[in-house]
Parts: structure tokens; sequence; C-alpha cells
């Protein structure tokens, strides 16, 4: 029961850190050249 409890008052938290840690993690500068590669994948279909 206390692993619920705690789970209820620190999901907000713990969400909070997986969406900062996406956000870090798709707009660090070493990814970009990635990110742009994939983002043309549906421009270049016609290949």
């Amino acid at each position: 029961m206390a692993i619920i409890q705690w789970l209820q008052h620190h999901s907000v938290v713990m969400m909070a850190a997986v969406f900062v840690t996406i956000v870090v993690t798709t707009f660090w500068p070493g990814r970009r050249a990635t990110f742009d590669k994939i983002a043309r994948i549906p421009l270049d279909d016609d290949r």
C-alpha cells in the first residue's frame, strides 16, 4: 500500500522528468542531423 501512495504523490514529478528528458534528447545539438534526415523520409519517398 505504501508504494501505491508514493506513486500517487510523485507521479506528476516523474512524468515531468520523462517529458523534460524527451525534449532535451530531441533538441540536443548533436542529434539535429539525425532528426533532419528522419524528417525528410516522407518527402523522399518518391525515390
